[in-house]
C-alpha cells in the first residue's frame, strides 16, 4: 500500500489564536516534509522542509532574514529530508521528483540539496515576495526543472469531491487543488485502503478543518485568497465527513505517517 512517511524539518511557536478561531495558549507547530516510497517511480518527496538556508545562511536577503525573525522557526537538522531518505535506504541523488505544493520558504528548504529531481508544482510562475515566494531558496535551474501538474491526465477524487490530477500513473496519489492559502497550492490524496488527503496549509491545525474554526484577522491577512481558501477548507471538510482521513503539514497533533530519527 503506498502511504507518506513525514518528518518535521523545523518547529516554531505562535499563539494559537493567531491560527485557530478560539484558540487559546501557545501552541508549537512543525513543518512536515514528506516520503513517497512508489515501487516503479523510487523515493518521491513531498515538499523540500524548511532548513538552514531560511534561517542561517550569511546570504540571505532581508526579506528572508524578517521572515525568519517573524516566525522564529527552529530547524531540525537530524530530520532533515535527506535523514529520513537515509533512514530508508536512499540518497539525495536518488530523488527523481519532488511534489511542491507550494513555493513558501517552509516548503523549499533543502530543493539545493536534489539535484537529479524535477519540481511538481500546479504551472504558476515563480513569483516573488508579493506571492510569499523567495526566490534566492529555488535553484538557479528551477523553470528549467517544473514540471506542470496540470499536465497529467484528470481523474476524480475519492467520496466524488471532484476533479484531481493522477500523479504516479497507477491511481495511488492524485494531486488535489486546494487554492487560497498560496499560488499554486495544491494537497495529494493517497487512495489506496482509507482515503487520506494531506491538505498541507490549508489550514494550520485540524479543528481549522473540521470544525471549520478558520482563523479571522490578522491571520487572514496570510491568505492569498480568502475565498478560495473556505472553498478548501470546506472540501477538506467534506472528505472527512464522507469517511476520508485529513493530515496538515504544520498541525501538532502524533500521525501513524510521522516519523523521527529515532526510528527503525
Amino acid at each position: 500500500m503506498i502511504r507518506p512517511v513525514f518528518t518535521n524539518t523545523a518547529s516554531f511557536t505562535t499563539r494559537q489564536r493567531f491560527i485557530l478561531r478560539g484558540g487559546k495558549g501557545r501552541v508549537t507547530l512543525p513543518t512536515r516534509c514528506g516520503l513517497i516510497l512508489h515501487p516503479t517511480q523510487g523515493p518521491v518527496l513531498i515538499d523540500a522542509g524548511c532548513g538552514p538556508r531560511v534561517t542561517d545562511a550569511l546570504s540571505r536577503s532581508i526579506a528572508l532574514r524578517l521572515y525568519n525573525r517573524m516566525l522564529g522557526p527552529v530547524v531540525h537538522h537530524q530530520a532533515s529530508p535527506m535523514a529520513l531518505l537515509a533512514a530508508h535506504g536512499f540518497a539525495p541523488a536518488d530523488v527523481s521528483r519532488i511534489f511542491l505544493t507550494h513555493l513558501h520558504a517552509d516548503h523549499v528548504g533543502y530543493l539545493e540539496a536534489f539535484p537529479n529531481a524535477s519540481f511538481v508544482t500546479d504551472g504558476t510562475a515563480i513569483g516573488g515576495l508579493k506571492e510569499g515566494v523567495f526566490p534566492e531558496l529555488l535553484p538557479g535551474d528551477f523553470v528549467t526543472r517544473q514540471l506542470s501538474l496540470r499536465d497529467d491526465p484528470k481523474v476524480c477524487l475519492p467520496f466524488g469531491l471532484g476533479a484531481g490530477f493522477e500523479l504516479l500513473g497507477d491511481g495511488t496519489v492524485l494531486g488535489v487543488p486546494l487554492p487560497g492559502h498560496a499560488a499554486g497550492h495544491y494537497g495529494l490524496c493517497f487512495t489506496e485502503g482509507k482515503p487520506l488527503l494531506y491538505a498541507v496549509d490549508a489550514q494550520w491545525l485540524l479543528p481549522g478543518v473540521l470544525e471549520g474554526r478558520i482563523p479571522g484577522f490578522p491571520a487572514s491577512l496570510l491568505a492569498h485568497d480568502k475565498a478560495d481558501l473556505a472553498d478548501s477548507v470546506a472540501l477538506a471538510q467534506r472528505f472527512a465527513q464522507a469517511g476520508g482521513e485529513v493530515m496538515l503539514c504544520h498541525d501538532p497533533a502524533p500521525t501513524r505517517y510521522d516519523w523521527s530519527p529515532g526510528d527503525v
